[in-house]
């Protein structure tokens, strides 16, 4: 998944610290490590620890590209120690003014690394750090933003057994946006974090990846914390006994919301392959999916709640397993009683209102795509009043709250509603043109097909149709082209041209008409599954170029041979034109 850049995230660059800028290089070899400036920036892996000793409340720290220890190697007590008030950003090459002026994330990774000695490769952990960072009672206004946290190794007792990457107790609420937790464990709860005595941490725009909670909680053990929200956030391949994921136990006002749990697991008797909630507790899930977690022993391969009172709106159960590879609806949501579950899609159906039991039809789960595509009984069907407060973009950055003009209205409240999950259907963002019904000009056989699609092909009367999702914006292009009816388990070619044939009407091509002219830009082969759908993979921007303002024409090529309707073997779909955002 590509992390989102948060409104709110953006907003909060825009205020001026009102303190000093701190510069952290660990690369740095010159200059007089002072941290004044980036060709004066604190330099080496301890360079981190240094700037943090140095801050006071107001100021900034801005970390270039390259690894941070918390720690000289034997001196696994040592964490990073947030200060109140200082805000810590990473993923600066070493030259910006500004959080806002970093490459997107991942292209300059600052690494905070509990690996000491340099031997995680060779399978040697145990000299790790217990936690990379301590909260020590600070409050929101102290920021983590744009770091990859990895191996710790919370192998001791008391706390030192909690929260391999982040232990917040005592109070500590500090915000954590746009980072990567991944490949931290302990041996008692909390893989990426542990969360205790009324500590309210948030999360916005994070990934907690392989990492391994122990007991409890393979991301995350919440006990007796506070209200602690997860926003945008990610949990992928993350394991424990008990919550495969997430643990909320004895605690109440937890938010997660517009988040994705995917290939988490659960080994122990209690379950919960994804989230594990007990004594208590009335934990809000808001538009998020639980999708593909699995319960190895137990029943609930999704959520595990015995003892809890969860509020569940808008947020999808698919495909997760109990023990043998059950998936029935009990093996997707496992809530004693009346459960408070509305306008959400659950395997095998469940009792609620607005509850949808008919597959959520994702546009390319085999590739870790869960955006909603197209005919997606998700659209347009959650409910406003369940949306949690204050959603402005989806998981992938896009808006919320988007209507699609042809899908009919099903959830509730006053238009747009909020779709089903994560992710926003953001509807046509382009036009189509070029029909092979007749209302240009004629297919080159007498092969029409349907409206809004190409001429007919050997196994489809009804011709192939192009279509799109995601937003075409040069900056952040989430345009996903889709192919369907086209041949089965066959090739073929999405390209672009930059005008419209014989205006729009197209020209006899093959066995279809000819859309997109001009200069062309083959963006991506792709061989159809077996339904004949074929679904783009490479961003168009990058791969054609395009400018700001630009308007393309698009257009799908397909080999046809064995049931070519004119004898060609090859056939071509409707075009599609759009214009390019900034």
């Amino acid at each position: 998944m590509q992390l989102r850049s948060s409104l709110l995230a953006l907003l909060s660059l825009s205020a001026p610290a009102a303190g000093d800028t701190l510069f952290v290089d660990a690369n740095l070899t010159t200059g007089a490590d002072d941290g004044s400036s980036w060709a004066d920036a604190f330099q080496g892996a301890l360079g981190l620890q240094d700037a943090l000793a140095a801050a006071q409340s107001g100021d900034q720290v801005f970390v270039a590209e390259g690894t941070y220890k918390p720690a000289s190697s034997g001196d696994r007590q040592t964490s990073f120690s947030l200060v109140d008030g200082v805000e810590i950003y990473g993923g600066f090459l070493g030259v910006e003014a500004s959080p806002a002026e970093r490459p997107p994330f991942g292209d300059a990774p600052s690494v905070m690394s509990a690996d000491l000695d340099d031997d995680d490769g060779s399978g040697t952990i145990n000299d790790n750090s217990y936690h990379l960072i301590r909260g020590n009672g600070v409050s929101a206004s102290a920021v983590v933003d744009g770091f990859t946290m990895t191996g710790g190794n919370a192998n001791g007792s008391g706390n030192n057994s909690r929260g391999g990457a982040v232990l917040t107790v005592g109070g500590a609420s500090p915000t954590f946006r746009n980072c990567r937790i991944v490949g931290n464990r302990c041996t008692f709860g909390g893989g990426a974090g542990y969360i205790a005595g009324n500590a309210a941490p948030s999360f916005t725009d994070v990934v907690f990846e392989g990492n391994d909670g122990g007991s409890f909680g393979g991301a995350f053990d919440l006990a007796g914390a506070g209200a602690v929200r997860f926003e945008g956030c990610v949990f992928r391949g993350n394991t424990a006994s008990r919550a495969g994921a997430l643990e909320v136990f004895s605690t109440n006002g937890v938010v997660v919301a517009n988040c994705l749990f995917v290939d988490n697991v659960s080994s122990g008797t209690q379950g919960g392959g994804a989230i594990w909630m007990g004594s208590g507790g009335n934990t809000q899930v808001r538009n998020c999916a639980v999708v593909g977690n699995v319960a190895t022993v137990a029943a609930s391969g999704g959520l595990n709640s015995p003892s809890a009172n969860p509020v569940i709106s808008n947020s999808i159960f698919w495909d997760n397993e109990g023990a043998g590879g059950a998936q029935g609806p009990n093996n997707q949501i496992a809530i004693p009683g009346a459960a408070n579950v509305t306008y959400s899609i659950v395997e095998g159906g469940f009792a609620g209102t607005g509850n949808i039991a008919s597959a959520p039809a994702f546009l390319n789960p085999g590739a870790g795509d869960y955006r909603l595509g197209l005919g997606s009984p998700a659209i347009d069907a959650g409910d406003n009043a369940g949306a949690a407060g204050g959603a402005v973009v989806d998981l992938g950055g896009e808006a919320r709250f988007v209507d699609d003009p042809s899908v009919a209205d099903t959830g509730s409240g006053t238009a747009p509603l909020i779709d089903i999950g994560p992710y926003e259907h953001q509807g046509a963002n382009y036009t189509t043109f070029c029909f092979g019904n007749g209302s240009g000009t004629p297919c080159p056989c007498s092969n029409p097909g349907a409206a809004e699609s190409g001429c007919a092909n050997g196994t489809f009367a009804e011709g192939c149709q192009l279509e799109a999702v995601g937003t075409p914006s040069v900056s952040n292009d989430t345009l996903t082209l889709i192919a369907t009816r086209s041949k089965p388990g066959g090739p073929g070619i999405f390209f672009q041209g930059d005008n419209r044939v014989n205006g729009g009407l197209g020209n006899p091509f093959g066995d279809g008409l000819e859309c997109a002219g001009g200069a062309f830009c083959s963006i991506q082969v792709v061989v159809a599954d077996g339904s004949g759908t074929a679904i783009s993979s490479l961003s168009l921007a990058e791969r054609c170029g395009v400018s700001s303002g630009e308007t393309k024409r698009l257009q799908w090529w397909y080999r046809d041979a064995q049931l070519s309707p004119c004898g060609s073997g090859f056939n071509v779909s409707n075009g599609l034109e759009l214009t390019w955002a900034p």
